[in-house]
């Protein structure tokens, strides 16, 4: 089977989810939850605001899950709440602790799993919170495919790190509009 960049796909890993995976996914509608029921803050009164960022990070790789933690923590007003490595223990994860999160990062190549399935579960999630892929090997296909599954932003782990953090910077920095790319 010859690896395309159509498919979310992993050589190293031999981790391949298909289209068929994402396409018969249906986008629902986001809850609408005021941000100031979920961050105690008036959305009014609150524009400007520095506020707390509760962070979930999804990668297996241990150094680079590692290093990513230190740059988050970095970061005034960010808190890593817990990472999982594997695709179960993320959804599981999500799925009980529905509201104690403000950022999910994902990473799509997983040991066990995949990033996707995450990423599937989030469809649901609070309009305030926000995913984040955060992968390597990322082709504007697999971008565009990420983003369909309504991830909010998707940041290559080589080359896009910077503007990863800064986009965390400013989910900090913005109590009212958290930034979304298109």
């Amino acid at each position: 089977m010859t690896p395309t960049y159509t498919d979310f796909f992993s050589m190293d890993r031999g981790l391949m989810v298909t289209t068929a995976h994402i396409q018969n996914i249906t986008p629902l509608p986001r809850a609408r939850t005021p941000v100031s029921r979920v961050n105690g803050v008036d959305d009014a009164s609150g524009k400007g605001a520095s506020r707390s960022l509760k962070v979930f990070v999804i990668e297996d790789e241990t150094v680079l899950r590692n290093l990513l933690v230190d740059a988050l923590q970095e970061i005034p007003g960010v808190e890593v709440l817990f990472y999982a490595d594997n695709e179960v223990s993320a959804t599981n994860w999500l799925s009980s602790h529905d509201s104690a999160w403000d950022l999910a990062v994902v990473d799509l190549y997983l040991r066990q799993g995949s990033g996707v399935g995450a990423l599937n579960w989030c469809i649901t999630r609070r309009e305030d919170q926000r995913v984040v892929v955060l992968s390597s090997q990322l082709s504007q296909e697999v971008r565009r495919k990420c983003l369909a599954l309504r991830a909010d932003a998707v940041f290559d782990k080589a080359g896009e790190m910077d503007d990863f953090l800064a986009y965390c910077r400013a989910l900090v920095g913005s109590a009212a509009a958290m930034p979304r790319m298109p």
